[in-house]
């Protein structure tokens, strides 16, 4: 099934000297780095490393201020696991991310700091919890944290571990100087899928996990009525999510991609209903008559006509982790990354395509390649050719509601059930 569809780079001294400069921006910008966590060290890290006892744990702090979504939805087995275990789980998110833990029947508290970019989130000796949640926080007096931040340490966690002053702290791929980190736990970014992550830390600090590894998320019942009376009049209709835009716009689907891949569905069959996601209302090309445009503006109701579609077409970005919440037909593309293997969507249900392209854009045959693993798997009607590995590659290389809801008496829709 492999393709090739590579876009030759020109050579020559030019090539060398933008190579060149790259090295030199990377050099420069890790000093600094380094520069910053030094000078976080002096002023915030522990003087020496404390024993970690398992037993003293009951209350726990999830650090999870990214500002990702997908971060967040990768975490909630570890936080059902913890909560059935018996463990007091408290979240700490960014404004942004709170609405994807808002309605977890597991978390006893959600704490918010503010939104940053990732550049402040990286780089920024101070973090972004306001005085007021931190005395919160504080006073709260946590047996441990939890930190799965799975890129080089931030160097606000310094200022944030000393600020919220748990006593033990557990996190991944740390460096040893870190006095504040208990443990670190390895993981091996490019080999295991990002669901390990439970099993490991169960592994290494002896919380007991109970359950399976797969992702929860939660909503009111009135959502899912709205969405259910949205798609209501296509019920004898094959319901497709395409989703063209990620969080970087090199992984974005072209518009002229996305209008040669429902044309493609729909010379195969009449049958469908296609519902394109473009929150930021920039599709400018006119798109066939069987398409409409996602009408709802929250996340919530993202989840809602995820569960409720027939299948997902995505690049790489939170929408595959939703979509594995409820094991959704999935067709995925990512850009090639060491790291493929850790985000990708890790169900049986989903296909991953790996595109080597510097952008998904310049793939001229991501269309096709989508459209044929749709056929190939018979998600549009007859046979269906199973999925036996967890995930399916294939490499290409060259060739609206806006209201919230209240929290207390309310009926939620979970992919647990």
């Amino acid at each position: 099934m492999n393709k090739d569809t590579r876009i030759k780079i020109s050579t020559g001294p030019f090539k060398k000297i933008r190579e060149w400069n790259r090295k030199k921006n990377y050099y420069l910008k890790e000093v600094k780095l380094k520069a910053r966590m030094s000078i976080a060290k002096i002023l915030w890290d522990k003087r020496e490393k404390v024993p970690f006892y398992p037993d003293a744990v009951k209350k726990i702090l999830l650090v999870r201020n990214e500002g990702k979504v997908g971060d967040i939805i990768v975490s909630t087995p570890l936080i059902k696991s913890l909560h059935q275990a018996g463990y007091t789980v408290d979240l700490l998110v960014t404004e942004a991310c709170y609405d994807v833990m808002r309605y977890s029947p597991y978390i006893s508290n959600i704490y918010k700091a503010a939104n940053c970019s990732y550049n402040q989130y990286l780089k920024s000796l101070n973090h972004t919890v306001s005085k007021a949640t931190m005395t919160l926080l504080h006073e709260n007096k946590y047996d441990l944290i939890i930190d799965p931040c799975l890129s080089e340490t931030p160097v606000h966690r310094m200022k944030l571990f000393s600020d919220v002053n748990a006593r033990f702290v557990i996190g991944l791929n740390k460096k040893s100087d870190i006095n504040h980190y208990t443990l670190s736990v390895l993981f091996k970014n490019d080999k295991q899928h990002v669901t390990d992550l439970l099993s490991l830390i169960s592994e290494r600090f002896g919380v007991k996990a109970t359950g399976d590894f797969t992702y929860n998320l939660h909503f009111p019942d009135i959502v899912l009525d709205e969405v259910s009376a949205f798609l209501s009049p296509w019920k004898s209709k094959k319901k497709i999510i395409i989703n063209a835009f990620a969080g970087t716009p090199e992984r974005n689907f072209s518009q002229q991609q996305l209008l040669e891949l429902v044309k493609l569905i729909n010379n195969n069959t009449k049958e469908t209903k296609v519902i394109i996601l473009d929150h930021r209302n920039e599709i400018k090309v006119t798109l066939p008559d069987n398409t409409v445009k996602n009408p709802f503006s929250t996340l919530h109701h993202l989840m809602a006509l995820i569960k409720e579609v027939d299948m997902v077409i995505t690049p790489d970005t939170s929408i595959v982790h939703i979509s594995a919440a409820w094991k959704k037909p999935l067709i995925s593309v990512y850009k090639y990354a060491d790291n493929n293997n850790m985000w990708a969507p890790g169900y049986e249900n989903a296909s991953h395509i790996i595109i080597h392209d510097d952008k998904t854009s310049d793939a001229e045959n991501v269309p096709e390649v989508i459209f044929n693993e749709i056929v190939r798997r018979g998600l549009l009607g007859g046979r269906e050719t199973k999925i036996h590995k967890s995930v399916a590659v294939f490499e290409l290389r060259e060739s609206g509601s806006t209201h919230g809801y209240p929290v207390h008496d309310l009926c939620l829709a979970s992919s647990d059930r």
